[in-house]
C-alpha cells in the first residue's frame, strides 16, 4: 500500500482521524490512531469495508477488533512512519509548541495582573476592578493547570508514538530474519542487496549441508535444527560484518561477499568449510556423538550480471559440482 499525501493533506486526514476517535470514544493510542488514519484516508479498502460494516450494524469498535486491523493491515506497512506517524508527531510537536507559547503569554499576563492588583490594593475605591483582576488571575491559574495536564498527555502520547516506531522497526527486521538462525531470509537478502551496485566486484557462496536428511532421519528434527544453527553460527563467525549471510532455505545458505574477488571468497569458504567439519555435536539425551558435519560450497563472482538471481544460480551450479565431486569441498563456478 503506497500513500502519497502532501503534508497539508496528511494534517487534514489526521484531524479527521482524531475527531473520529473522539466521537467513537476510542482510546487515542498510536495503534488505534494508525488504523483510523487509514480509515479516514479511504486508501485501504479492507479497513474501510470492515469498519463501515461495524458502523452500519451500530456495533462498537472494540479494542480487539482494532488490534486485529492494526496487525493485519498496518504493522507490516513500510509507509506507516512516513504517512501516519510522521504527520502525527508533527501535530503533537506543534500542539506542544502552541501550549508552551500560551503558557508563556499567561505568565506575562499574570505578572501584569499581580502588579495591577498591587496598585489597586492601595486604594479602597477600586473594589470592582480588584474583583475583575482576582477573577482573571484565578482563570489563568486554572488554565495553567489544564495546560499542564494536556502537556503531560501529549508528551505521553509522543513517547508512545516513538515506542511504536521502535516496535515497527523491530517487527520489520524480524520479518527479514530467519527465526531459527538469525541470518537474513530471502526477503531480507533482497532488501540488503537492492542498493548494491552490481558493477562493483562482489562474490557469492552457495553452501549446503551434506547428507542432512540422514541427520534428520537418524537423530530427529530437533537435532537437525541445532545442526543448522551451529552451521549458521560458523558461517557468521568466519565472514566480515559487511558480508551478507542468508539462510536461503532448508539446509542451504548463501553468503554475499561485498567488494571481494572470487579468490578472496575462496579463502573464506575454506575457513567456513573447515570450521564446520571440526564441529563436535553431541545428542545430550543419549550422549551420542553425531557424525562429522560437512558442507559443499559453490563460489562465483559477479560478471556482467543484471541481477543477483543470475549470480546465485551460477553459485548453485558450482555447489552441485562440489556435491558431484564427493562433497566437503569448494568449487569455483
Amino acid at each position: 500500500m503506497l500513500i502519497k499525501d502532501s503534508y497539508e493533506d496528511a494534517l487534514n486526514i489526521s484531524e479527521e482521524a482524531n475527531l473520529f476517535l473522539f466521537e467513537q470514544k476510542i482510546a487515542p493510542s498510536p495503534a488505534n490512531y494508525s488504523v483510523i488514519y487509514l480509515y479516514s484516508s479511504k486508501r485501504n479498502r479492507e479497513i474501510t469495508e470492515l469498519i463501515d460494516q461495524k458502523l452500519k450494524n451500530d456495533a462498537p469498535l472494540e479494542p480487539d477488533f482494532l488490534d486485529q486491523l492494526f496487525y493485519n493491515f498496518v504493522s507490516n506497512s513500510k509507509n506507516i512512519e512516513k504517512v501516519i506517524l510522521a504527520p502525527f508527531e508533527k501535530i503533537l510537536s506543534k500542539s506542544l509548541s502552541t501550549i508552551e507559547s500560551q503558557v508563556a503569554n499567561e505568565k506575562i499576563t499574570q505578572q501584569n495582573l499581580k502588579k495591577a492588583d498591587h496598585v489597586l490594593s492601595q486604594s479602597a475605591d477600586n473594589k470592582s476592578l480588584k474583583q475583575v483582576v482576582k477573577f482573571l488571575v484565578s482563570t489563568i491559574e486554572k488554565s495553567k493547570f489544564q495546560h499542564q495536564s494536556l502537556t503531560q498527555e501529549l508528551t505521553k502520547t509522543s513517547s508512545e508514538v516513538h515506542l511504536l516506531k521502535i516496535k515497527l522497526e523491530e517487527s520489520r527486521n524480524e520479518a527479514l530474519l530467519d527465526a531459527l538462525t538469525g541470518l537474513w531470509n530471502r526477503r531480507g537478502c533482497e532488501e540488503k542487496l537492492k542498493d548494491v551496485n552490481l558493477e562493483n566486484s562482489h562474490a557469492s557462496l552457495a553452501i549446503d549441508i551434506d547428507n542432512f536428511k540422514k541427520v534428520n532421519d537418524q537423530f530427529g528434527h530437533f537435532i537437525g535444527d541445532n545442526v543448522i544453527k551451529r552451521v549458521a553460527k560458523s558461517i557468521k563467525d568466519n565472514i566480515a560484518e559487511t558480508d551478507v549471510a542468508v539462510r536461503y532455505g532448508g539446509e542451504e545458505f548463501v553468503v554475499v561477499m561485498l567488494n571481494k574477488t572470487k579468490n578472496e571468497a575462496h579463502q573464506v569458504a575454506e575457513k567456513i568449510r573447515i570450521a564446520i567439519n571440526k564441529l563436535k555435536l553431541v545428542q545430550r539425551e543419549t550422549n551420542t556423538t553425531l557424525p562429522p558435519i560437512s558442507v559443499s560450497i559453490g563460489i562465483t563472482q559477479v560478471e556482467n550480471d543484471s541481477n543477483w538471481l543470475s549470480v546465485f544460480q551460477r553459485a548453485d551450479i558450482a555447489l552441485y559440482q562440489a556435491k558431484s565431486s564427493g562433497r566437503n569441498c569448494c568449487v569455483f563456478g
